[in-house]
């Protein structure tokens, strides 16, 4: 049986902190529906220490926090996995981040010391208005995979989501739907599916 580390950044002083602690409920709620063991951190736990050593025991990472092209930070602007920390628990596992940017550089990192699978995104992941839709959307490829579908497929589910969520929001909040389309254009979706 797989295990998953959802790790998030859920400060109440972070902008979009409402968010990733949404993406990480799906992410938890997705486990349960799957019989996967997962644990949490969270501030004030969220630390490259507390992530990258529990990934010896943990197949899958999903991290939701602030990011750039370098990595992944938490509250205090710390990093938790970048191009910076020793990352070689994430061979053979897998990788799923809802951050800005972190595609451009630490994905080519991570996949050097063997990662097995990636999702993220190669520039600024945008969040505008409502929260569910951006939510459904980014956890969409997580389930996916999670119910044994290939990286194609989930890739594929994932992006008819984007699709799904852009056509609602069009009529409503056309610039909402803007920022939805910037996530699915740069989003990177690459490797083998562990869950299978």
């Amino acid at each position: 049986m797989k295990k998953v580390l959802i790790a998030y950044n859920n400060d109440s002083e972070c902008e979009l902190h409402d968010f990733f602690e949404s993406c990480a409920d799906e992410a938890k709620a997705f486990c349960v529906e799957n019989n996967l063991d997962y644990i949490s951190i969270f501030p004030p736990t969220l630390n490259k220490d507390n992530v990258i050593d529990s990934m010896l025991e943990y197949d899958v990472c999903v991290l939701s926090a602030h990011g750039d092209s370098s990595g992944i930070y938490n509250e205090g602007q710390e990093e938790i996995v970048s191009i910076h920390t020793i990352n070689y628990n994430f061979k053979d596992k897998g990788f799923y981040a809802i951050a800005c940017s972190c595609a451009q550089n630490l994905y080519p990192q991570l996949r050097q010391v063997g990662l097995s699978f990636f999702v993220g995104y190669s520039g600024e992941f945008r969040v505008k208005g409502e929260r569910e839709p951006f939510v459904v959307s980014a956890m969409s490829g997580l389930k996916s995979l999670m119910q044994g579908n290939t990286i194609e497929e989930a890739k594929m589910d994932m992006l008819r989501c984007f699709d799904e969520q852009i056509k609602l929001l069009d009529g409503t909040n056309p610039w909402a739907a803007a920022y939805l389309l910037n996530n699915r254009e740069c989003l990177v979706f690459e490797g083998e599916n562990i869950f299978v």
